[in-house]
């Protein structure tokens, strides 16, 4: 065997990287030499006769990447073919020897390594076509709302111009109401665009809700203070959950004079309680509300709910009994929920 059979790759080449080296102080130690897992393969020392498996090591001048990317300058370096000759002379069979199986790992890695490198690829292309088609979309969700305005300014006019006529005023409160109907549905298209864009966060459930109660003053919001305990790993849109229950109960819950919304562990998750006092709902609709397009209006509302909180594999079903109020269970999955400053369930 040659003198260099057991020279690590920091000896060989002269780098300095090795721990104590002098040019630790400038680029660090060299992650072939301090990966201790790989000490002995081959006769080395850590990584250092194995260092072509090993990422972030720093040859030719420059930081080397994943295996997959190196790979094709290491089987060339003189280094490595001098490790490849002198395995041909231990006694082990080739087979058998560490390197060699350690090659075969790492051929079927560099295949892995870069079928994920073309699938973060194809995936950033993707967000970037995507948040295109949403500045396109939020562009003209805005002009047709301006545009829609304007169309109801002008039956407003037009009732107060023709006030004593009871058949035009028909057709323009029909009018009027398709126009509240379309703006519904353009704001519901606007929101639903949003779903998945951003990651979901950690958001404190009471926070969110008294954010929804400033903004709607006609029916009060008690949370039960033990809510403030937990926060849950939801879209950024949560908020439109709650506000969407609130509308709810105010369009077809009757006389709703009081919201109610507690929680509790139980062994599939924190269940969120949302309950009102209105007339509830029948029996035969529970899961219909969920259903795009269903309901009095424009039946998006209720969809919308479940589709943002789906995101994050949180569930909502609706339990009350028809004639004591309304009462929505929002379940959420253990993990993703914690106790606030926790970290953790």
């Amino acid at each position: 065997m040659s003198g260099m059979v057991d020279k690590n790759c920091w000896e060989f080449k002269r780098c300095g990287r090795e721990p104590g080296g002098i040019r630790v102080e400038d680029l660090g130690a060299c992650p072939a030499a301090t990966e201790t897992r790989a000490d002995g393969v081959n006769g080395g020392k850590n990584g250092g006769r194995t260092c072509w498996a090993i990422c972030g090591t720093m040859c030719e001048g420059r930081v080397q990447g994943t295996y997959a990317a190196k790979i094709g300058n290491c089987r060339s370096c003189e280094f490595y073919l001098s490790v490849q000759r002198d395995i041909q002379t231990r006694d082990l069979p080739p087979s058998e020897h560490p390197s060699k199986v350690l090659d075969l790992v790492l051929d079927r890695t560099a295949a892995l390594e870069l079928e994920i490198e073309r699938r973060m690829q194809v995936e950033a292309t993707l967000r970037q076509v995507n948040s295109k088609l949403n500045l396109l979309s939020s562009i003209t969700c805005h002009d047709m709302l301006n545009k829609i305005h304007t169309l109801g300014l002008l039956t407003d006019l037009l009732s107060q111009t023709y006030y004593q006529d009871p058949v035009l005023l028909g057709y323009l409160q029909t009018l009027d109401q398709q126009i509240q109907d379309l703006t519904e549905m353009i704001v519901f298209t606007h929101d639903y665009q949003d779903i998945g864009v951003q990651a979901p966060i950690w958001q404190q459930i009471h926070q969110v809700i008294a954010g929804v109660q400033e903004l709607v003053h006609s029916v009060p919001i008690e949370v039960d203070p033990g809510l403030g305990l937990y926060e849950i790993y939801a879209d950024p849109l949560i908020s439109r959950v709650f506000y969407n229950l609130v509308d709810n109960a105010i369009r077809h819950g009757g006389q709703v004079h009081q919201i109610q919304v507690c929680g509790v562990e139980l062994a599939e998750g924190l269940v969120v309680v949302w309950e009102d006092d209105g007339v509830g709902v029948l029996q035969t609709e529970k899961e219909k509300i969920f259903k795009k397009g269903h309901g009095k209006n424009t039946g998006l509302g209720l969809f919308l709910v479940r589709e943002i909180l789906s995101i994050t594999r949180i569930e909502i079903q609706e339990t009350g009994t028809f004639g004591a109020g309304a009462r929505f269970e929002i379940t959420v999955p253990k993990d993703s929920y914690r106790l606030v400053n926790s970290g953790s369930n």
